[in-house]
């Protein structure tokens, strides 16, 4: 995470024998000034490049300038997949479709690259002004080039096969690909900044959900990976230890917020607490101080706060409901 802040951090990994000539190179988006926060992956394969996520258009000239340290042009790809449509990991995506890439989505996500209006609309109500200086546009994709995926397909692009899993609970439409041993998890495994010990639950509103969180954590430990590559933030190079202990944060935190809800906390009561807690345990680990801002950055403690609170909100009214039947 360090250098200087004129220099691009690309960080190139060949992988192990069995991927076969495929390079994944780690470009650092550096949003908000972030080193270590949002990346984008560039693969390398036998026959071409690709990219795994874009990040939002706000971080388009890293993205390009990543790309030309590599010789590659944007219409020079191959295709770019995104694991979900939240804008800090496909908010660039339509950018790209324009100028002639394919972009591979969720299924239940392609509309909405198509015609990002409802999208707009939505974040620029929880973000009001700050809005253009966090994302920046959001250029529409050409129906033509948004190719749905459904769970457990594979796309053959660039000598490689991509393959995507279903994995919701950071969102409903969510995937996670597979390549060979690599999978690229994008929000389901959680953030990580700075090779932390401490793991900050993912969790933001309105489609968090407990145990489809957990399912799909347990369906990418079967998948029995080599390594993991977190969007926030980088390579995993142990990645099972590294989903148990995301699924004890998981638990534990949403417990938390459960518990607290039940003894009356709600807002700003309620955000405090969890900070606190999410303090607490990233202290207890070890993790660098300096690093808590960046998390608050990435992934704030208010924002997934308010995500469980919300898919307690819809548990409680179920419980309700089932008792008066």
């Amino acid at each position: 995470m360090g250098g200087d802040s004129g220099k691009f951090e690309l960080a190139i990994r060949p992988v192990s024998a069995n991927l076969r000539a495929m390079d994944v190179v780690t470009i650092d988006l550096e949003f908000q000034g972030v080193k270590g926060g949002i990346a984008a992956y560039l693969l390398q394969g036998k026959g071409g490049a690709f990219l795994i996520e874009t990040g939002p258009e706000s971080t388009l000239d890293r993205l390009v300038a990543g790309l030309a340290a590599h010789g590659l042009s944007p219409e020079d790809l191959q295709g770019v997949f995104v694991t979900h449509i939240h804008l800090d990991h496909a908010g660039a995506a339509g950018w790209f479709a324009a100028r002639g890439v394919d972009v591979h989505v969720h299924t239940r996500g392609a509309r909405h690259l198509v015609d990002p209006g409802r999208l707009l609309e939505s974040a620029r109500g929880v973000y009001g002004d700050r809005f253009d200086a966090l994302w920046g546009g959001l250029t529409p994709a050409p129906t033509e080039r948004v190719k749905s995926l459904a769970d457990g397909e594979s796309v053959e692009i660039a000598g490689l096969t991509v393959t995507a899993h279903d994995t919701p609970g950071h969102a409903f439409h969510h995937h996670a690909f597979a390549i060979a041993g690599s999978l690229f998890t994008g929000d389901a495994a959680g953030a990580r900044l700075g090779c932390s010990p401490y793991l900050s639950v993912t969790s933001a509103p309105p489609q968090f959900h407990l145990e489809h969180s957990l399912a799909s954590l347990d369906k990418l430990a079967a998948l029995s990976p080599d390594r993991l590559f977190l969007t926030h933030f980088g390579e995993v190079t142990a990645p099972a230890a590294h989903l148990a202990a995301y699924r004890d944060a998981v638990e534990l935190n949403a417990e938390f917020v459960r518990q607290r809800m039940r003894d009356g906390f709600d807002g700003d009561a309620l955000a405090i607490a969890y900070e606190a807690f999410q303090l607490e345990q990233a202290y207890r680990l070890g993790m660098d101080p300096l690093l808590w801002p960046d998390y608050q950055i990435i992934n704030g403690s208010e924002m997934c706060a308010d995500g469980m609170r919300h898919f307690w909100e819809g548990r409680f009214a179920e419980e309700q409901s089932s008792r008066e039947t």
